[in-house]
């Protein structure tokens, strides 16, 4: 499992989302570096577990990133750019500040 000591991410998981969008789930760390972010509740539990969505901008790009709370970490589940509507959503929040 790879870990940080904010974050934590499972290896298998990690490879699959590079696979699928590109991106490795430590991209996910660069939302809550201080930087403006959007957040907001997964619409569903997965698991038992609440997830959570964050977006923020990454070098002119919006990654969208997924996570769970466990214990004072957040467990990366997905990172990726964010689709055309989740850009929408962002922009208007971060201008809305």
């Amino acid at each position: 499992m790879g870990e940080t000591d904010d974050f934590e991410w499972d290896d298998d998981k990690d490879a699959a989302n590079r696979a699928r969008h590109g991106l490795p789930l430590r991209f996910g760390e660069f939302i809550f570096d201080g930087r403006p972010r959007f957040e907001l509740p997964f619409p569903r539990m997965v698991a038992g577990e609440p997830r959570h969505v964050a977006m923020a901008d990454l070098a002119g790009r919006v990654i969208f990133c997924v996570y769970v709370w466990r214990g004072g970490r957040r467990r990366l589940i997905s990172v990726r750019r964010a689709h055309r509507s989740e850009r929408r959503v962002f922009a208007q929040a971060i201008e809305g500040r």
